[in-house]
């Protein structure tokens, strides 16, 4: 069936608040799976953190594109920073004088 401009306004209510109950829902889900972390996953063996690639709803702001609803700003992936291995005193090797009345 075509859609009309009138259809959409009808329905544009009704798409928000779906939005926000998928916002709503998406808060709650991570607030529980924040509390259970870090963890170690047991398939994988990876330790777990949490991200904090969620957006909250003062971030949003109107669509700037047609049909869009909503956008967010841009907010880029950052590596945290490493020692470098010379400076990072859990990586030196230590090299301990050899006792010479321990034979081998």
């Amino acid at each position: 069936a075509f859609t009309t401009i009138f259809d959409i306004v009808k329905l544009e209510p009704f798409y928000k608040e779906a939005i926000e109950q998928c916002r709503s829902y998406n808060a709650r889900l991570c607030a529980e799976r924040s509390v259970r972390l870090p963890f170690l996953d047991s398939q994988t063996g990876v330790a777990q953190n949490n991200c904090y690639i969620w957006m909250e709803r003062h971030h949003r702001s109107p669509g700037v594109s047609a049909g869009q609803m909503y956008t967010y700003p841009a907010r880029c992936w950052r590596k945290k920073r490493r020692l470098h291995n010379a400076t990072d005193p859990r990586l030196v090797v230590s090299i301990k004088a050899c006792d010479k009345s321990v034979m081998f």
